[in-house]
């Protein structure tokens, strides 16, 4: 049973009767004599030299047609190529602004910093920190005047 569930192909075309063969021709080939190929009309060759023109202005239009369509392509994959190294150098400084913008931020934040500012003023300036009893609380019951809490 399970050789009929293979795939073998099989030629039936040896079974069929053989058919008869028509023959190629019914002329022999044609000979030519030396002497007669060169004696071809001047009409036959001018003739020739126009097809063969025709044929080099046919190709020298086609390769110009190609040459026309294929040059902008070309031209328009190397602006973008020229256009993408200079994104590239771009982002590559953008990059290096940015963290020298950082390190600023942190050098100006460094020095302006609350304990900075306290050093300098006690150090430099000379000023000392207040004490409570220096501090004065005013009341306002009413803005046009101010009342001393004492």
């Amino acid at each position: 049973m399970a050789s009929y569930q293979n795939s073998t192909a099989y030629n039936l075309s040896m079974f069929e009767p053989a058919r008869k063969r028509k023959p190629a021709s019914t002329q022999g080939p044609r000979l030519v004599k030396p002497g007669q190929a060169a004696r071809r009309t001047q009409a036959k060759l001018a003739a020739e030299r126009r097809a063969s023109m025709l044929k080099v202005v046919e190709f020298a239009v086609v390769a110009i047609l190609c040459v026309a369509l294929i040059a902008p392509n070309i031209f328009s994959r190397i602006k973008v190529n020229e256009l993408n190294s200079k994104i590239v150098e771009m982002t590559m400084e953008l990059n290096e602004v940015k963290s020298e913008n950082t390190r600023l931020d942190m050098e100006l934040k460094s020095k302006i910093s609350l304990e900075n500012v306290q050093n300098y003023a006690e150090n430099v300036l000379g000023m000392v920190k207040r004490d409570r009893y220096q501090v004065h609380y005013f009341n306002i019951e009413n803005s046009n005047e101010i009342i001393n809490a004492q």
